[in-house]
């Protein structure tokens, strides 16, 4: 369906001269991009009405999307499947915050940060096929990842230290939804591999 929109969006650009014809796959590449975002966020926020968890949804988001960025992973094989499996784990996310109880919290954090920031400095940037990166590329994603991973962790630390800890939480379950992320990619790249 976003393909078809994106398609659509850029042969009217282009029957108005708006856009050159021999750019017309990138700008369509560009459009499904956008539009996949567009649907998520949408999506995100709709969730976050539902499970009346306004902070919870955008603490996640905030702290989620540069990690994720920069770290690479497992990445689905359409914009279907990954609005799906994004909006699913923002579900994941809104059920636990709720439900993770605050004596929990230090070792879910703990747990996750400590797990995630094995997985970046061992292995950050996971190219995924849909997502080929260049040796520079590699190189300045892998350095972005570990700055982000690292500001964020002291983030949920003062955080925890100054009682927000749902705060802490949640960007303890982002740590651990990014690290999930890192090995699907691992696994994904590693079956690639054997069937080649």
């Amino acid at each position: 369906m976003i393909e078809k929109l994106a398609k659509s969006l850029v042969a009217w650009q282009i029957k108005n001269e708006y856009l050159k014809p021999a750019d017309q796959n990138l700008y369509q590449y560009g459009f499904e991009l956008l539009i996949g975002q567009a649907v998520n966020l949408l999506i995100a926020c709709l969730l976050a009405i539902i499970f009346q968890a306004y902070v919870t949804v955008f603490l996640f988001l905030a702290t989620f999307i540069p990690l994720r960025s920069f770290a690479g992973g497992h990445h689905a094989d359409s914009h279907e499947v990954c609005t799906i499996v994004s909006n699913l784990i923002i579900c994941a996310v809104c059920i636990l915050a709720g439900r993770i109880p605050d004596g929990a919290i230090l070792a879910v954090n703990l747990a996750s940060g400590a797990l995630c920031g094995i997985f970046i400095f061992l292995f950050a940037p996971v190219e995924d096929h849909n997502k080929p990166l260049d040796e520079k590329e590699r190189t300045r994603y892998g350095r972005y990842s570990k700055v982000i991973w690292g500001i964020e962790t002291l983030i949920w630390i003062g955080c925890y230290m100054f009682r927000m800890r749902n705060i802490s939480l949640v960007i303890g379950l982002a740590h651990m939804a990014v690290m999930v992320l890192l090995c699907g990619g691992l696994i994904k790249r590693r079956s690639e591999r054997r069937l080649l």
